[in-house]
């Protein structure tokens, strides 16, 4: 279990205020809201990049004064895609991953399909696939906890439904946190979802409870949640 509750500030400039929030194996939790919500800043409280005043623990041991490589074996942050400066292998790349903790890059690279390019640049890789190194790069640091800010973002659907498929099927055996922007992605494949607005906790709980008027109250916009073959859809549009 990952259990938090931070806020943080940039000088004067509170980001997050008091945000609560607990994850557990077998369960992927969406952490959605609009732009300057303050989602990705509280990903980084979570693994350590920054600094929150409050606490974040893992089945009940406090991560925040913990060394990096002590971290490290714990959590593991998977930034927003961004493609490599350097040609590293797909297998260096992935490596990197396992510097500290010693994991396995071959199992890494196998869980995402990404094996027999092991090879190939980095830098050779669609977007799509360049997401999946991603994931094996924090797949291979061997932790308990994978926290990924928006792993579909810049992906074509084919793509984006691979990913979400990945992370569906890592949560039996790790908690998974994940920023998403497509919220439709979020209520198809997250068991729970966090909403923030404005660095504050507006709702939490079961996909399946999340109602349009949240929907509507965070994002100023008017939308509609509907049922089409067992999933469910959001439909929006400006309100006026």
């Amino acid at each position: 279990m990952l259990e938090a509750r931070v806020s943080f500030a940039y000088g004067e400039r509170e980001v997050l205020k008091n945000v609560e929030l607990s994850a557990k194996r077998g369960e992927l939790l969406a952490v959605i809201g609009p732009n300057g919500a303050g989602k990705s800043t509280l990903l980084k409280c979570l693994v350590g990049i920054l600094r929150p005043i409050g606490t974040v623990k893992l089945d009940g041991l406090e991560l925040t004064g913990l060394k990096p490589a002590e971290r490290a074996r714990l959590i593991t942050y998977v930034p927003q895609s961004s493609l490599p400066q350097f040609a590293f292998t797909v297998e260096e790349f992935v490596e990197m991953g396992a510097y500290i903790t010693r994991g396995s890059v071959e199992e890494a690279l196998k869980r995402v399909g990404l094996w027999e390019k092991r090879s190939d640049r980095i830098t050779s890789l669609s977007g799509g696939e360049f997401q999946l190194a991603l994931i094996a790069r924090a797949l291979a640091q061997g932790s308990k906890a994978i926290l990924l800010d928006e792993p579909t973002s810049h992906l074509d659907i084919n793509h984006a439904l691979d990913v979400m498929e990945l992370l569906n099927e890592l949560k039996r055996e790790k908690i998974i946190i994940a920023v998403l922007h497509d919220l439709n992605l979020a209520l198809s494949y997250a068991d729970r979802v966090l909403v923030l607005k404005g660095g504050k906790k507006a709702w939490e709980g079961p996909s399946k409870k999340l109602k349009a008027q949240i929907i509507e109250e965070v994002y100023g916009i008017r939308a509609r949640i509907l049922e089409v073959e067992g999933k469910r859809l959001i439909v929006a549009w400006p309100e006026g």
